[in-house]
């Protein structure tokens, strides 16, 4: 039996190399997950202003709230909030403008849900829906509550 030069021994005589997962890789994949996860619940969240009394509504009720990705609250004094922040009638065409602009162009506007309170006037629920006709969002979810 000739033996080999240790110079050109290219199949040195090592273990073989056990199959399977690494450990870390699988860690990292798993939190990854779990980010995206919290991220996207945390993005779809319903933002509700414990100010705003909604209205009653006689009829047939909706047992689940489809998520919102804008919510904007009407007060009763005609205070807005858009997403939990505080906006002027004034800026809010602007905002929503911007909310859709930023879409891709295939994609639909954005769900909006407004949640008017039953005691403010109707101007100012009317200037909101404008504002929103302006921005380019054909339909706006309002909410209600149903009676009892």
């Amino acid at each position: 039996m000739t033996r080999k030069p240790e110079a050109l021994n290219f199949e040195p005589d090592l273990p073989p190399r056990q199959a399977g997962l690494p450990a870390a890789a699988m860690a990292g994949l798993v939190f990854l997950m779990i980010g995206t996860f919290v991220l996207v619940a945390r993005m779809t969240e319903v933002r509700k202003d414990p100010a705003v009394e909604l209205p009653a509504m006689a009829g047939p009720t909706v047992t689940r709230e489809a998520p919102a990705e804008v919510t904007v609250n009407l007060r009763a004094d005609g205070a807005l909030t858009v997403d939990g922040r505080p906006m002027s009638m004034e800026d809010l065409p602007g905002v929503l403008g911007a909310r859709v602009a930023e879409r891709p162009s295939t994609a639909a506007p954005p769900r909006v849900v407004l949640r008017a309170d039953r005691r403010q006037r109707f101007g100012d629920l009317d200037r909101v829906l404008e504002a929103c006709r302006k921005a380019g969002l054909a339909a706006v979810v309002l909410r209600a509550q149903g009676e009892g």
